[in-house]
This record gives C-alpha cells, structure tokens and sequence, in this order.
C-alpha cells in the first residue's frame, strides 16, 4: 500500500509539474477602430469599426492584422488627407544614428501577397483627418473612391533587423484591464501626438458613408499557452507514470 501512495504521489508530482511548466506564447495587443471623423469632430462610436490585432511573431518581426466589423466594409483612399490605414513607428536611434535604409522601412514591411491590391507606401508624413500625422501609410492600388475599396483583411509583417516590439521592452498594461498605460524602450510603435495608434479611410458598409476612422487605445489578449519542448516531456513522464500505477494497482486487484 505504501509503494502504491507513494507511486501516485510521485504521478501526481509529475502532472503537476506538467500544468506549472512554462509555456510560450506571442505577445498579442489588440486595438479597436471605434472613433469616426464627424464633421471634422472625433466621435466616439457605440460599435467599433473595426480591429486591428497585433502578434509580436519574433523578436525583430510582428504581423498587423485588421479586420472591419461590417461584411460589406471596404479601405479606401477618397483623396486629400485620407488614406486607407496609417500607424506610426518610433526607431530608438532614430534622431542619433538613423537607420540604414536598407535595413529600415519601407523595406521592412511587407503586405500579404494574396491581397494585392495592399502595398507599402514607406515612411513619411501621412495625415488623416481629424485624427493627426504618421509616419507610415499602407496604401492602394487600386484608385479612389468605393469603386477602388478593398474588403478586408488587411494583413501586413513589420521586420526590423534591429529588434522591434509594439509597445516596447518594458511597457506597461493595466493588470485588471490589460490596456496599454506606457511605452517601453528599443523600436515600436506609437501612438501619434493627438494619442492615436492606428487610422483608416473607410467605406462603411451599415451607413454607405466613407469617413476616417481610428484607434485610441491599445490592450493586450491572453493567448493559448503553446507548451515547451521540455514541456511536452514533463507531459510523457506524467503520463507514463499514471499509466504505471494503474498496472501496479490492477495488479495488486488480481492478486487479492
């Protein structure tokens, strides 16, 4: 009886191990397009326009993600200061020792192939009304207006050779909320001087209006925990330990 207890402490031990092992997972912050220019005015709207999720793929690489709420919603480009999606990045030693160009945006970024009528127009000075200046605008092809719009999604990776986060090394959320409260250090993004992160030229498709809307505030997603390698064999242990039990107790049953 006491090599069985103690056989299932010891299988007990390892499962326990196994659910308190580490597990890796990308950092993803998620941003929503709630805010529409109204009039010249920003407004707060009761149903986000859309979203914009971000996953820190590696550390010099990260994917952005948006997807509009509604079905028949497009990115457009209606001229003047309207684009179909702006962001801002802020390099370390941008004001020192700027980036190689060859190493720096627009060569960073790239636009997801299946959706072609995307492409990077570079880094610059790119304003949308009323929501300010950035320096980053992803582009299209395809001509003004709703009759060049393009549904979503709108996916696009950002490498930086350098090392690159959304928010920075060190940045910090609020642990019952999860919303961004401050920037850390090295190559990110950032929000703009009017605070905003992220701006888009929309056909929205539940009003058949075409306005910019745009991103104030950016939180982080708890993920599903992809277990270790090391955690996979915590996993076999634990398993074959129960399972060794369970013979040693049938055993023991059949003896009896």
């Amino acid at each position: 009886m006491k090599k069985f207890l103690f056989g299932a402490a010891a299988a007990a031990l390892c499962v326990s191990g196994l659910m308190a092992a580490p597990a890796a997972h990308a950092a993803v912050y998620v941003s929503q397009l709630e805010y529409k220019d109204n009039n010249g005015v920003s407004s707060l709207s009761a149903t986000p326009f859309g979203t914009v999720t971000i996953t820190e793929l590696t550390p010099d690489s990260l994917k952005v993600e948006v997807d509009l709420t509604n079905a028949a919603s497009e990115f457009v480009n209606t001229g003047g200061p309207h684009n179909p999606f702006v962001f801002s990045t802020l390099y370390a030693d941008q004001v020192t020792t700027p980036h190689a160009a060859a190493t720096d945006d627009p060569n960073a970024i790239t636009t997801d192939p299946s959706n072609p009528k995307f492409f990077d127009d570079g880094r610059g000075s790119f304003t949308n009304s009323v929501f300010g200046t950035f320096t980053n605008e992803i582009a299209l092809n395809s001509g003004n207006g709703q009759a060049g719009g393009q549904q979503d999604p709108l996916i696009f990776t950002v490498f930086d050779p350098h090392g690159i986060t959304f928010a920075g090394i060190g940045a910090t959320v609020d642990p019952s909320t999860g919303k961004l409260l401050t920037l850390g250090t090295g190559d990110h993004f950032t929000s703009n001087a009017l605070g905003n992160w992220f701006s888009a030229d929309i056909y929205d498709g539940a009003t058949g209006q075409t306005y910019n809307v745009a991103a104030r505030d950016a939180f982080t997603e708890i993920q599903n925990a992809v277990p270790e390698p090391a955690t996979w064999g915590l996993m076999i242990l634990g398993f074959g330990g129960v399972g060794a039990v369970l013979r040693r107790r049938r055993a023991a049953v059949a003896l009896a």
